[in-house]
This record gives structure tokens, sequence and C-alpha cells, in this order.
């Protein structure tokens, strides 16, 4: 059995989890999921899935409880290390996010490490295969409310709608390498009958853009940030709705924007300096 703990942002760990399934699917064995939340995702799988259904593996999926902080955690200062104690004795070999990472670029073989075994792992990459299949993310299905959000936005667009996501906060490379300038730049670029569909997680973003492209901007009235449940529900409705545009202009360094291509099929232009 794999036992996977998905770290970091939405399509971080939407990516974890599409990667274990295609690696489960591999190996032929069942595939444990344990969710944790935390400052970068603060709410649980089930505010935003339904339950993941795959028609060749057993997948289970565990929102994490106060006891399973020391029984299957990342071992980190913050839990005094205790989890990698339990976690050794539990499974038969144990990967943490920097040693999958680490691995994923030094061409490791993930199914031979897993085959037969009891294993545990913790990432926030997609891991296997090298490339993440066309329609690695179907199995993923938002809960109805938020489709409901997602269709709705969806039908109103213009006949072209380019999006555009723009990654502010705590993610200084994007900040640094994907200013402002740059997108307004290359969205002046495309002609004055395209809409933008802007997803992002500054307010100051959002009236800044509105500002120099007025009514050609259409973005959530919803306050943006990504710390709670109701952030949590808005930036999956986002990355839903950025997946129907026609093409994305993301952020460098965030995954945010790839997956969203990814999920929509469609092609994704990082903006960034040089």
């Amino acid at each position: 059995m794999i036992t996977l703990v998905p770290t970091g942002g939405l399509g971080n760990r939407m990516r974890a989890i599409a990667s274990a399934i295609a690696l489960a699917e591999r190996a032929k064995t069942k595939l444990r999921i344990i969710w944790f939340q935390d400052w970068g995702l603060g709410c649980n799988f089930n505010d935003l899935f339904s339950p993941l259904r795959h028609l060749h593996i057993d997948i289970e999926l565990k929102e994490a409880s106060f006891l399973d902080k020391y029984l299957y955690d990342r071992p980190r200062i913050k839990n005094f290390f205790i989890p990698y104690l339990f976690e050794k004795i539990q499974f038969d070999a144990c990967l943490y996010e920097k040693e999958v990472t680490t691995n994923f670029f030094h061409h490791f073989d993930f199914l031979s490490w897993c085959q037969g075994r009891n294993v545990y792992m913790a990432s926030c990459i997609s891991f296997f295969p090298s490339k993440l299949p066309r329609g690695a993310f179907d199995v993923f299905r938002p809960i109805p409310k938020l489709l409901e959000c997602i269709n709705k936005t969806g039908r109103s667009f213009p006949a072209s709608v380019v999006g555009v996501h723009i990654r502010r906060t705590d993610n200084i490379t994007a900040i640094a390498d994907s200013p402002i300038e740059i997108f307004i730049q290359r969205m002046h670029q495309e002609d004055k009958t395209i809409s933008f569909y802007l997803a992002t997680d500054s307010e100051g973003v959002k009236q800044e853009m509105k500002q120099e492209f007025g009514n050609r901007i259409i973005t959530s009235l919803n306050k943006a940030k990504r710390n709670d449940r109701d952030g949590m529900q808005e930036a999956l409705v986002e990355l839903y709705t950025l997946s129907r545009t026609s093409l994305i202009l993301g952020s460098s360094h965030s995954t945010f924007s790839i997956t969203a291509a990814e999920i929509g099929d469609i092609q994704c232009e990082i903006i960034k300096k040089g």
C-alpha cells in the first residue's frame, strides 16, 4: 500500500495526488491519502471535492485527526519529529518532500521502490510519471455547489476570454519573476475585443487590473484569501474557471497556473522577466 500526505497549496496537492494514483495503478496496490489542513490550505478535502473514484484501484482519503498529526504528518520541529518514529515502525520505506523532489529530478524508479511494499510519501509535486498524462485530473470532481459557480461563470463568458493568473502574497519568486507590469504589457498585445478572466490572491491586483482594462476584466467579487474554507473554495472555483478559458497567462513558479491549463487541456504561457 502507498500512503500519501499531499502538501503545499491546491495545485501542488492535486498534482501529488494525481501522481500517487498513477503510481498505485501501475503498482497494482491500494492508495491511502491523509489530508492535513495548514496555513497553505485551510480546509478539508471534502469542502472542495466529491470523493475520489477510480476504476482500477482502491483509494481511501482520510481527513487528518489530532492523532494523525503524530502518526502520519511530516516530521518537523513543530511536532518534535515524533511522526518519524511511528512512520519508521509502520512502513517498509518512507520518502519525505525533499527526497521525493530530489529523486524525481534524478530519475528515481518510484515504481520499483513501492512495489510489494507498504510505503509512505509526502510530496508537493507530480513525481510519477515524468509528465502527467492527459486526463490525470479527471478523478477530481468539485462539490456540487462549487461546480454550479464554475458553470455559472463559464456560461457568462463572452466569445473570447483569456485567463490570467497572478500569484502574490507568500510566493516571493512569483512576485519577483512575474511583476504585474509585464502581465499588463502582454495583455495589451491581445486584440481589444478579448476579455480577461483574472484569478489572483491579491485585492490590489484586482483593482489595478480593473483600472487598466475596465470592463474587459472578469474576476470574483469575493475577497481574495487562501487561509480558510471560504477562501479555498473560491480558489477552486477560480482554478476550474481558468481551465475554461482559451489560453492562460500564468505566474512563474506557480503550479496553480499549470494545473488549470492541464485540467482544461489548454496552453499556459508563463509571464516572467526575460
